[in-house]
């Protein structure tokens, strides 16, 4: 009963997912991996998040005497309990406006602060339109435009449709959808084939398109190999079909 109850206290220990990065170790900035993200969606000025997660490589690092600052503002530690001895962490922010640029700061415990990220994204890609009509017919074709493309955007788009359960019941159902992995040239069209909304068990009534672009920025070379700091702009928008 003893080995028992000391072999159930080691897998406890073992399936948790917290660093144990800890005294001189945890005032090395080589001992930290950093991955940042930073997303914006189809709102003009303010940004959809912006998330921080520190890792020792492998797992990841909980520890609230390490501060996060982006262009001079303090990050939140954001810490949640989930099942099976897991947790969530990362540094987050309320302050979502767009800026020009994005500067991430490290302040470790013996309170020396370090450089971490900086990106300046690409102004030319506020120049980037597509056009992507409101609603779509069944019996046709659909075409999506853009111009002035400058960094290549993936592509996704996926049906809703009623499936119906009995007489007075139905359910909402999406499809896998499709992925496309870029578009890259600078003025162009794509076309769904009016096959893709064929589907005679179905009421297909909406299009669900995503269309994002990514951007990568500079890290401290003193971080563990692999930190990262991406810039993610998304667009969504949903076409009514007929």
């Amino acid at each position: 009963m003893k080995n028992l109850k000391l072999l159930l206290l080691l897998l406890i220990f073992s399936s948790c997912d917290v660093s144990t990065l800890g005294g001189k170790s945890a005032n090395d900035l080589s001992k930290y991996k950093a991955t940042i993200l930073i997303e914006t969606d189809n709102k003009k000025d303010d940004l959809r998040r912006i998330k921080v997660s520190l890792s020792d490589g492998d797992k990841q690092i909980i520890n609230d005497e390490v501060k996060i600052l982006v262009n001079n503002i303090p990050m939140e530690l954001y810490v949640k309990d989930e099942l099976y001895y897991t947790k969530t962490s990362f540094y987050t922010t309320d302050s979502l406006s767009k800026k020009t640029s994005y500067y991430f700061e490290i302040i470790l415990p013996d309170s020396t602060k370090h450089a971490l990220a900086f990106i300046k994204p690409q102004k030319e890609n506020d120049l980037t339109k597509f056009l992507i009509p409101d609603a779509a017919l069944k019996s046709q074709s659909f075409t999506l435009k853009w111009s002035h493309l400058f960094t290549p955007y993936r592509l996704h788009f996926m049906k809703r449709f009623e499936l119906p359960e009995s007489e007075n019941n139905t359910s909402t159902s999406y499809d896998n959808g499709v992925t496309i992995d870029t578009l890259r040239t600078k003025k162009g069209t794509y076309t769904i084939p009016k096959l893709y909304f064929t589907d005679s068990k179905n009421n297909i009534d909406e299009l669900s398109i995503t269309l994002s672009r990514e951007e990568t920025g500079l890290m401290n070379t003193k971080l563990i190999n692999g930190s990262s700091l991406t810039f993610r702009h998304n667009i969504y928008k949903k076409v009514v079909v007929h």
